[in-house]
């Protein structure tokens, strides 16, 4: 989402009275315009078969396109939320328990192709160096970011949760949303270097995670995150990582007074270990507190005492309070379902808020709103405080653990996107009072004051309540308290004080020094969206730990008294090596083109990056700031074109053979061009009824006469050829008739054949188009709607829409159309979860007849989500395919009667995205969690050695794969750095090596056809 900042500004500087007046309008149309979002959102939600992109952006689409916004992105928390659901549905507690099942059964079915431990191979630093394994790319380091104007900080993916050694503080770990658990053995060095120690849990996404203070290196993670992949269990190590024990459920029923109701957790969005007695473990989720007493063996859960009706609760924080004689104290907080019977309710549903107590190590608790003990803005007993989702922190518990303090970060009930401000306890929990000027009214010290739209309240969540919020306290000073929202990091140093003073410490774009200025100066930066907080205690003083949505970033001195800048509040970034990106889509380079080294992805709030240097072959560089999505890199002889998009087809390109863009990679201004489709008839778009979607596909053409891309909306697909040469809309081309019945969910490419293109498409259905040549009018190209993917299960001899995988999610074409023709035999795959698949259906089948007939090829992938697949366009007997799951990567060399998990060292991680290189000998995918990763198919020798030297697949023995052949003189399978050897130039002899016997082959074929 774009911010209208130069309205803003203008109004800020202009005459008093505008200036005075125009934040609290643009608060509350904004405060509207996110409730409207959060009531559509709500609604979409309840549709859990839906899989057309949803339609909810109108007011986004006229911020994006009208002429006063300036390119400054910021991430659309509900609207990726929707969108996430559209791509890959609702999953259930079955859904979660099979894909830990197959990710068990997977490790055991390949172990020699599992990651190998920590310590056993060079994890972040380098790249691998066996042609065999998989190489991660990283990204690692950024010697850039890049969001309307560049600044020097490094991101990773979003934090989950944090624990650090109680007495060595070097030692850390980090969970993430989809990247693991990570560990550190020098945290407190300059630049921690970070080892993954969860890459065969099956389930990279992590709720929280907790440290047993007794024995540090036991740790429990919660799986499933509160807003992306689910989970709902518990699982332990005992050797800091180094092996887990087996996931527990987390499940449980509801007493007769609640109606017996049987719930399953999804999302862990707390866990803390009794500090007194470690066997207790308490676990906060979406549908209730969960309470171990034989440290984390089996669960049960506790039902909370709720005002009036009693109802299932969702917890979002614990806080310990102390212990009397070995008993633990405990605040915990959260929200009450509606009724007993409602649905489970998303991490934006307007619940009431509430805050339990317990003094017997959580047995039992007590609700603080049931005896008013919450601040009571309208002085009315009658009416429940309007509060929603709390976030708790205390202080270190004094001797008489009746005075423990407690601060609360809150939300209003009314509108979740709203604070509803800062609360104290000095009772361990028991009374509340606001100490932030009133429900949130109060003002920083130093708020910005010439962009009067961000950190101008000490109600620091901007909109986004719900999906942002936390705090903690200095467990060495409870006046000392940290806490972030959306956009900015506050602090107070005299917590304790009748009123206390609240002060802004950090800005996400400070970059933009009118918008991070205070009246103390220019801001530091912290990345927005703050969902976890810790102060440490170090042997020179304290640390303070923020995990964002750009990963971690810790300062040492926050709390010091005085002026507050950059040049007196740092924060230090620990990312790098931290390979936890959550990405959407991947372009790339190709050997055949000789721009091999060219990746860039699309990364959630972590914007679209750009690999850097050869030298520095795991940096990516942010070109591009939000939500990054779609991703193209189109080459056509010595003429380049790159394609972006942020969130909403707001979509962009660069030209790297301009000089002034400087390869596109160099943080400059205006060097990424917005251009988005139209989607009115007025504009070259859909007659009517189009819009734009959220995770905007955007696809390379590179088999023209001419760089090209695709891209879709939500009925339309668009082409654009060359480079733009003006900000008209109608550059883009509309392909053939928009078709409201299939809606555009993924896009498809030849990568052999001019003008053949595919969609995956909404229930079961694919949309196909050939002979539309660069050179053929947009307007004369026609597609082909196929008939429902599926398999006819009941015999009737349709299929019928129980007998479709939906959810579809990738359309390729095979390399060869020898006695084919173009568009009649493709490739499909369903991202479709386990509980929504009858027996019998997969997610991967095959067509050579225009999908009028399917044959499932699934065979024995793994049973989960299928993301993408892909011909290997080397092949010329099309037998050769990848597939993308939510467990990695597998091939098959037998087009889809068996399948293989592919190389060595793959985490079990979700693959989103997949290129294979037109030689063969490469292929990178992107991961939601873990980044990119790329391995070298040719280095192999599965395939035998009938090799035909047509390195570059152009149909042509030139001097290409003259050169190529001869650089790989001496390679084998067994060559361990590059030039690796290639199966293709291996032309004659029965030894898997390239030699001389095969150059001189190939210089009696050259200038001939292979």
């Amino acid at each position: 989402m774009h911010l209208r900042r130069r309205v803003v500004v203008s109004l800020a500087v202009g005459a008093g009275v505008l200036s005075l007046a125009a934040p609290a309008s643009v608060r509350a149309y904004r405060v509207w315009a996110e409730e409207q979002r959060r009531l559509r959102f709500e609604d979409f939600m309840q549709q859990p078969g839906e899989d057309v992109p949803p339609q909810l952006h109108a007011a986004v689409e006229e911020e994006l396109f009208e002429n006063t916004y300036v390119e400054r992105e910021i991430d659309d928390a509900f609207s990726r939320w929707m969108a996430h659901k559209a791509h890959w549905g609702v999953p259930t507690a079955e859904d979660s328990a099979i894909l830990l099942d197959e990710a068990r059964a997977e490790s055991q079915r390949w172990p020699h192709l599992m990651p190998r431990a920590p310590g056993q191979a060079a994890i972040n630093k380098g790249l691998g160096t066996d042609a065999n394994s998989w190489v991660n790319l990283g990204p690692t380091d950024a010697r850039f970011q890049f969001n309307g104007r560049p600044y020097l900080q490094v991101d990773s993916g979003r934090i989950s949760g944090m624990a650090v050694h109680p007495k060595d503080q070097n030692i850390a770990y980090l969970s993430t949303s989809g990247g693991g658990v990570w560990k550190t053995f020098d945290l407190l060095s300059p630049d921690p270097t970070w080892h993954p120690v969860g890459e065969m849990l099956g389930n990279m996404a992590v709720g929280d995670m907790a440290m047993d203070p007794q024995n540090p290196d036991t740790l429990y993670l919660g799986l499933g995150d509160f807003v992306d992949a689910v989970g709902g269990q518990v699982v332990k190590t005992t050797n800091g990582g180094g092996s887990w024990e087996a996931p527990v459920a987390l499940a449980g029923t509801y007493p007769a007074s609640v109606g017996n109701r049987a719930v399953q957790a999804l999302r862990v969005r707390a866990i803390k270990v009794d500090p007194s007695a470690p066997n207790i473990i308490l676990v906060g989720t979406e549908v209730g507190l969960f309470r171990s007493a034989d440290s984390g063996a089996s669960f049960q859960l506790v039902d909370l005492p709720n005002v009036g009706t009693q109802v299932p609760e969702q917890v979002w924080t614990i806080a310990y309070t102390g212990q009397v004689n070995g008993q633990s104290r405990w605040a915990i907080s959260g929200t009450n379902y509606a009724t007993p019977t409602a649905a489970s309710p998303t991490a934006s549903t307007s619940l009431q808020g509430d805050i339990w107590v317990s003094t017997d190590a959580g047995q039992t608790w007590t609700s603080r709103l049931a005896v008013n003990g919450l601040p009571d803005y309208d002085n009315d007993a009658a009416t429940p405080t309007d509060v929603g989702r709390i976030s708790l922190a205390a202080g270190s518990p004094p001797e008489d653990p009746t005075r423990t303090v407690l601060y609360a970060l809150t939300s209003l009930r009314s509108d979740v996107s709203t604070g509803a401000g800062i609360w104290r306890s000095t009772d361990a929990g028991n009374t509340w009072q606001d100490v932030s000027g009133g429900q949130g009214d109060g003002t920083p010290r130093n708020m910005t004051f010439l962009d009067t739209s961000q950190c101008v309240s000490v109600n620091v969540h901007n909109a986004q309540a719900w999906y942002n919020s936390t705090i903690a306290v200095d467990p060495g000073d409870e006046n000392r308290v940290i806490l972030g929202g959306t956009l900015c990091g506050l602090r107070t140093v005299n917590g304790l004080a009748d009123q206390p003073t609240w002060e802004v410490v950090s800005h996400w774009l400070p970059a933009y020094s009118e918008s991070a200025l205070t009246s103390d100066g220019v801001l530091p930066y912290v990345h927005a969206d703050w969902h976890r907080t810790l102060v440490v205690r170090t042997p020179t003083g304290y640390m303070t730990m923020v995990g964002c949505d750009g990963g971690l970033f810790t300062s040492t001195n926050v709390f010091e008294p005085g002026p507050i800048n950059q040049e007196t509040v740092q924060w230090r970034f620990p990312n790098r090596g931290l390979a936890t990106h959550l990405m959407y889509n991947v372009a790339s380079g190709d050997p055949a083109t000789g721009n091999q080294f060219i990746a860039f992805a699309g990364l959630q709030d972590n914007g679209t990056r750009f690999r850097d240097t050869e030298g520095a072959p795991t940096t990516f560089n942010q070109v591009i700031g939000g939500d990054g999505i779609g991703v193209a890199a189109s080459r056509v002889g010595e003429d380049s074109i790159y394609w972006g998009s942020v969130q909403y087809s707001s979509t962009r390109y660069c030209d790297p053979d301009v000089p002034a863009n400087r390869g596109c990679n160099q943080g400059v201004g205006g060097t990424w061009r917005t251009l988005v489709p139209p989607t009115t008839a007025a504009s070259g778009g859909c007659a009517s009824g189009d819009t734009t979607t959220f995770l905007t596909k955007v696809m390379a053409v590179n088999t023209g006469n001419r760089p090209a891309a695709i891209t879709g909306t939500t009925y339309g697909v668009f082409r654009l050829i060359g480079t733009p040469t003006s900000t008209d809309r109608r550059q883009w081309q509309l392909l053939g008739a928009c078709d409201y019945s299939v809606a555009v969910r993924a896009l498809g490419v030849s990568s052999t054949v001019d003008g053949l293109y595919g969609i995956a498409g909404s229930g079961g259905r694919f949309r196909v188009m050939s002979g539309c040549t660069l050179d053929t009018p947009a307007s004369q190209c026609a597609w082909t709607v196929t008939n429902r993917m599926g398999t006819d299960l009941n015999g009737s001899g349709t299929i019928d829409s129980n007998e479709t995988p939906t959810f579809t999610s990738s359309i390729d074409f095979p390399p060869n159309h020898t006695g084919i023709n173009p568009g009649d035999m493709f490739v499909v795959s369903s991202a479709a979860l386990a509980s929504v698949l009858p027996p019998g259906l997969g997610r991967v089948y095959l067509t050579t007849n225009r999908g009028q007939t399917w044959q499932n090829i699934s065979s024995n992938l793994p049973n989960v989500p299928v993301n993408v697949v892909r011909f290997d366009p080397s092949d010329d007997t099309n037998q050769t395919l990848f597939a993308g799951t939510d467990l990695g990567v597998y091939r098959s060399t037998n087009q889809g009667a068996t399948w293989e998990r592919y190389g060595v060292g793959l985490p079990l991680v979700r693959v989103t995205d997949m290129f294979v290189g037109r030689t063969g000998g490469l292929l990178r995918v992107a991961t939601f969690g873990r980044g990119m990763w790329e391995i070298y198919p040719s280095a192999t020798a599965e395939r035998g050695v009938a090799g035909n030297g047509d390195y570059d697949r152009n149909g042509q023995l030139d001097f290409v794969d003259l050169l190529s052949t001869a650089n790989r003189l001496g390679t084998t399978p067994a060559t361990a750095e590059k030039p690796y050897y290639d199966w293709n130039q291996d032309l004659v002899g029965p030894v898997n090596a390239v030699d001389d016997d095969d150059l001189a082959q190939l210089l009696t074929r050259y200038g001939g056809r292979p």
